[in-house]
């Protein structure tokens, strides 16, 4: 919506020149900072579609209960994009990047403490429940924060954005078709969310550094 109006009075760059145009984006401190949180966003999307379903439901429960447990996911992620949507006008986007990062952390330690049962089959439902609202989060936040971010220079940011959370997904793929176990990918996804916290807060930090200094300048 309103990309046509934004991109009025733009030069379009050709394929060359964007390919050139996003590795020399990568050189912006701001964009080296915020790789790790586009790289989890894929992660936890590709996460959840291979090894969640398989592991966790499949597995567990039937192939049969996937489809439900992904309306549930889908439900819940697009009803959380449209209330965060209004919520970050009334807190702000750093507490909302927190949640994100708190649901995440704790659906995974659910994961590596629960052992599904017959009886316990809610759980699934309300994981894939928590994992759509914090997917709600990272698809629409990170997204508006690379437009803020990078108001200028858009093609190369989004190029970026795209580029690093493909490669997320691709690493959680490519460990499924591995037949890496699913213990060593949930501790692998809490090192991974808690560095590109690090690398978000540091990113938060220096905006509003900047932001001091030209007020006062």
């Amino acid at each position: 919506f309103g990309e046509d109006e934004r991109k009025e009075g733009q030069e379009k760059l050709t394929g060359k020149q964007l390919l050139v145009a996003t590795f020399r984006h990568m050189k912006k401190k701001n964009q080296i900072l915020i790789i790790p949180l586009t790289f989890w966003s894929g992660i936890e999307q590709g996460f959840f579609g291979a090894d969640f379903t398989a592991g966790f439901v499949t597995c567990a429960y039937g192939v049969h209960v996937v489809g439900r447990v992904l309306i549930v996911f889908g439900v819940c992620d697009a009803l959380a994009s449209v209330g965060f949507g209004f919520i970050i006008k009334l807190v702000g986007r750093v507490p909302i990047f927190i949640l994100g990062a708190c649901i995440n952390l704790a659906v995974i330690i659910v994961m590596l403490t629960w052992t599904p049962t017959a009886s316990s089959v809610a759980v699934v439902y309300v994981l894939a429940a928590l994992w759509g609202i914090g997917d709600a989060i990272w698809q629409t936040q990170i997204n508006a924060l690379y437009g803020v971010l990078f108001a200028s220079d858009e093609e190369a940011a989004f190029s970026n954005y795209r580029l690093w959370e493909s490669m997320g997904f691709l690493l959680a793929f490519i460990t499924q078709a591995s037949g890496v176990c699913v213990l060593p990918k949930l501790i692998l996804a809490i090192f991974l969310l808690a560095f590109a916290m690090v690398g978000y807060l540091l990113l938060e930090l220096m905006e509003r550094k900047e932001a001091r200094s030209s007020h006062t300048n």
